[in-house]
C-alpha cells in the first residue's frame, strides 16, 4: 500500500487555519481510505511550535471501511501572533507513515509585498497644442486627424482649405497670411 491509499487533509480541503490570539480554535482532520479494503486502525498525531499550544494532540480514527472517510476534532490555543506550521503525522498498523503540514495564521499578519513597477510613460517635451475643430468648435489636439467630439475628418478639411487657417485659441477662420487673430488677439503662426 502507498500514500495514494489515503486522502489526508483538513476538512473542507482548506489550506490554512485562521485564528485569534489566546482563543481556542477547533478544526477537523479528515482521513479517507481510497482502497478497496478495510483499514484496521489509523492514528493522527499533531505537533507544532511552542507559540501554538496543542490541546488535543492525538486522535484514533479506529477502522476505516473501504472508500470511506473519518473526521477527528483537534484543538489548539495560539499564544503569539504570526504564521506557524503544525505537523500532522498519520500512522497505520499496516505501516503507513504520512506527514501533513498545516499552516496556522494567528491574528492579522502583515505580509511584505514587492511594489508593482509601473511602466514608464514617456512624455513629450512639448505640451500638446489645442485648436478648435473647424466643424464643431470643440478643443482638439493640433495634430488630430479626426475630431473626437463630432467625428469629422480634420485632415480632409485642412486639405480643402488652403487659403485660410484657424486661430489655435478660439478657432476663428483667418486668412493664411494673418499673424494675429482678429477675434481674440492670439498670435497665429
Amino acid at each position: 500500500m502507498s500514500e495514494s491509499d489515503f486522502h489526508f487533509g483538513l476538512k473542507g480541503n482548506v489550506e490554512a487555519i485562521y485564528c485569534s490570539l489566546n482563543k481556542r480554535k477547533e478544526f477537523y482532520i479528515t482521513v479517507q481510505n481510497l482502497t478497496d479494503s478495510y483499514m484496521p486502525q489509523v492514528k493522527v498525531q499533531l505537533s507544532g511550535p511552542p507559540e501554538v499550544k496543542i490541546l488535543i494532540k492525538r486522535e484514533f480514527y479506529g477502522g476505516i471501511a473501504k472508500r470511506n472517510s473519518r473526521n477527528r476534532l483537534f484543538s489548539i490555543l495560539p499564544k503569539e501572533n504570526g504564521v506557524f506550521t503544525l505537523t500532522a503525522n498519520l500512522l497505520t498498523k499496516r505501516g503507513h507513515n504520512l506527514t501533513l503540514p498545516i499552516s496556522v495564521q494567528v491574528g492579522t499578519v502583515q505580509t511584505t509585498t514587492k511594489p508593482i513597477a509601473l511602466a514608464s510613460v514617456t512624455k513629450s517635451e512639448t505640451p500638446a497644442v489645442k485648436v478648435n475643430c473647424p466643424f464643431c468648435g470643440d478643443k482638439i489636439d493640433q495634430d488630430a486627424k479626426f475630431c473626437p467630439h463630432c467625428g469629422s475628418n480634420i485632415a480632409e478639411k485642412t486639405h480643402e482649405v488652403k487659403d485660410n487657417k484657424n486661430c489655435p485659441n478660439c478657432g476663428t477662420e483667418l486668412p493664411i497670411e494673418a499673424k494675429f487673430c482678429a477675434s481674440c488677439g492670439q498670435k497665429v503662426e
